[in-house]
């Protein structure tokens, strides 16, 4: 047994350096990343011209929606009939009645427009697929690109090692990038943004690791896995995932909002119309997540193990 010993410390090592070699060359700026950060960019210069504007409030909304009075011009009526010639009692009433709903619909309401605007439509469904796959697709897609796979299949490491060793180098860079960039899209908007990302961050957690893990299993399986993953995020995840009914519940952004859903339930925070989104539980949501990263990252192991890869030269 003491042979061994040394051969099973020096395959530690090498997945180690194998690890850490994959993390930084994930650090070498390419054509998605700077896509995904031109997104970044964008989206908070938005973000913030909404804060600056103060058009994180229902205000301007209407009830039913696009017909009659905005929430607003209500008040404004409320304040109107204060200037009725009321006897002091009822006028301290009123005074009190248009102070109340002044303050839910200017004050109270920013917290509920900043998570169904930027939150759950562009954060989740849109901007969280495709940041994961500014790096999910190059752990071994830029291997692959730049023939460097062979030197790597060669090392006296098991494939299924090598292939949690690359989703192991990526995850980071996932990770600063959608929670990172989740966060400075809160900062931009203010409190109520800064409230979003106290609640809402485990769920930008583990959506994360779920794509990250979906789009590196893409990457096992073909070799311009960026693709496939482009049209995965937006077909899947943009469209089928805000669809009503059942076919929603194949695309991980949903899960990701039904936690988000979940964790701001005591705030007041619920779907619009939930019979028509027909959310699941927030344990029931963590465990599709948990469970789907698992799945993907075993079957890419899989594949990683069988595939011959015969492109490489």
């Amino acid at each position: 047994m003491a042979p061994e010993t040394p051969l099973k410390a020096d395959s530690w090592r090498a997945w180690c350096f194998l690890v850490w070699l994959s993390f930084q060359r994930q650090a070498r700026a390419h054509l998605m990343v700077w896509i995904a950060l031109g997104l970044l960019g964008l989206s908070l210069l938005i973000v913030g011209i909404q804060t600056q504007a103060g058009r994180w409030t229902m205000a301007g909304w209407s009830h039913p929606r696009g017909k009659g009075v905005s929430h607003a011009q209500h008040v404004d009526h409320v304040g109107f009939a204060g200037m009725l010639p009321w006897h002091e009692p009822q006028a301290s009433v009123h005074a009190m009645v248009h102070g109340g709903y002044y303050a839910a619909v200017h004050e109270a309401t920013g917290f509920f427009v900043f998570s169904d605007l930027i939150a759950f439509s562009l954060f989740t469904t849109f901007l969280l697929p495709l940041w994961c796959i500014a790096f999910a697709t190059e752990g071994l897609g830029r291997e692959r690109e730049s023939q460097n796979l062979l030197w790597v299949l060669t090392r006296p490491i098991p494939r299924p090692a090598i292939f949690l060793a690359k989703y192991l180098a990526l995850l980071p860079w996932c990770l600063v990038l959608n929670v990172g960039g989740f966060a400075l899209l809160c900062l931009a908007g203010g409190r109520h943004g800064r409230l979003a990302f106290e609640v809402y961050w485990p769920a930008a957690f583990w959506g994360t690791l779920a794509f990250s893990a979906i789009f590196h299993m893409m990457a096992a399986c073909l070799r311009r896995a960026a693709i496939l993953a482009l049209l995965y995020a937006f077909f899947l995840e943009t469209l089928m995932g805000n669809m009503p009914g059942q076919f929603k519940r194949l695309s991980i952004s949903f899960y990701t909002r039904c936690l988000m859903f979940d964790r701001a339930h005591e705030y007041g925070i619920h779907p619009e119309r939930p019979l028509i989104f027909l959310p699941v539980g927030g344990t029931t949501a963590w465990l599709v997540l948990a469970g789907v990263t698992v799945l993907c990252l075993v079957v890419g192991a899989i594949v990683f193990t069988r595939n011959e890869y015969l492109d490489v030269n």
